[in-house]
């Protein structure tokens, strides 16, 4: 059996550098600081290797029909579960973060999507690791 490959899948060859583990203090941005992360190390495109911790609320985005829609986890004290995606700050901040993830609510209730720039703030902290992506450069 083959699967299909969609139009817009890229693959692309490249190595891993430099690895960034870091604290989040309270009331920083999840999305945000990782982006500020990657920066101030001079890494223009990152790999989120994972994180934990809590935040305060949690704002996550999913596919809904032709767009998105957005649901909020109340706090506080709103559980990270998992964190994975990419980040590439190369011409500034992406238009739309590539961060996904799980949350649980204070019940114990879990929550997936993708995380909201500016909607996912920091409890306590909140302790991430980050790997350098260096792509190939063509022959």
């Amino acid at each position: 059996m083959s699967v299909p490959v969609e139009d817009h899948v890229a693959i692309e060859n490249g190595t891993l550098g430099r690895l960034v583990v870091a604290r989040l203090k309270p009331n920083q941005d999840l999305t945000e600081s990782i982006e500020a992360l990657c920066a101030e190390h001079g890494i223009a495109r990152a790999v989120v290797r994972g994180a934990v911790g809590s935040l305060i609320d949690a704002r996550l985005a999913h596919r809904s029909g032709d767009g998105w829609r957005e649901q909020v986890v109340t706090g506080p004290g709103v559980e990270i579960l998992n964190v994975f995606g990419e980040v590439d700050v190369s011409n500034g901040p992406p238009a739309v973060p590539m961060l996904h993830g799980m949350v649980a609510d204070t019940d114990g209730r879990m929550f997936a999507g993708r995380f909201v720039r500016g909607g996912n703030l920091s409890f306590i902290t909140i302790e991430v690791t980050l790997q350098e992506w260096l792509p190939a450069q063509p022959a």
